[in-house]
């Protein structure tokens, strides 16, 4: 047995959950949002990894300019997978300060919409996961409460595991050996002089 990949993504999943700790670590509420981004059939054949990279680089650099989505976002990770039923395609988390926003299946809609319609010029598809949520046995996306040890425990060993599964690599679509599955934000340094805002309302 290869023992290689599962190590590499343990190590992975360590580094995003230290990630999403500090966050909670910065902020009392987190609003966690899941949406996959992909292409169209007819466009998702002839996409290259490098497009989907561009893309979803695209619509990070954007966000300043968007803010009516983006203006609460304090976080994200995203995971780059193929399938040949897909191509090239995103698994997203974004994370905002649930302080200041609530409605998480409307922005998972108007995130994925931004997607399609701008950032691909109608080229892209997406799937929003908070509109499922209800549905999952162990969700770990909506509103997570610092003090939610269950929720913060579902998105951290049930979510971001998920989206590190290894069955659609995209070791076929590499363009050089130094391409990277996943990106994620900047960890947030230690607010000085303050603690973690505490309240729950």
């Amino acid at each position: 047995m290869n023992h290689t990949k599962p190590t590499s993504n343990n190590k992975t999943h360590r580094s995003i959950n230290n990630y999403i700790n500090s966050l909670h670590d910065q902020y009392s509420k987190i609003l966690a949002i899941r949406v996959d981004l992909g292409y169209l059939k007819e466009h998702s054949e002839q996409a290259l990894l490098s497009d989907i990279k561009k893309d979803v680089k695209k619509l990070l650099d954007n966000r300043r300019g968007k803010p009516s989505i983006f203006q609460d976002q304090v976080g994200y990770v995203v995971k780059y997978e193929n399938a040949p039923a897909k191509g090239p395609h995103a698994h997203a988390l974004f994370l905002y300060d649930g302080q200041h926003v609530q409605k998480d299946a409307y922005i998972g809609d108007q995130i994925g919409k931004y997607w399609s319609e701008n950032i691909t010029a109608g080229r892209g598809v997406h799937h929003n996961c908070n509109r499922d949520k209800d549905k999952y046995k162990d969700c770990g996306i909506g509103m997570i409460n610092h003090a939610d040890s269950h929720k913060r425990e579902n998105l951290l060993n049930h979510v971001v595991p998920y989206m590190l599964k290894a069955d659609q690599s995209i070791d076929d679509l590499r363009e050089n050996g130094r391409e990277r599955a996943i990106t994620k934000g900047i960890t947030p340094k230690p607010k000085s002089g303050a603690g973690r805002p505490r309240s729950s309302h």
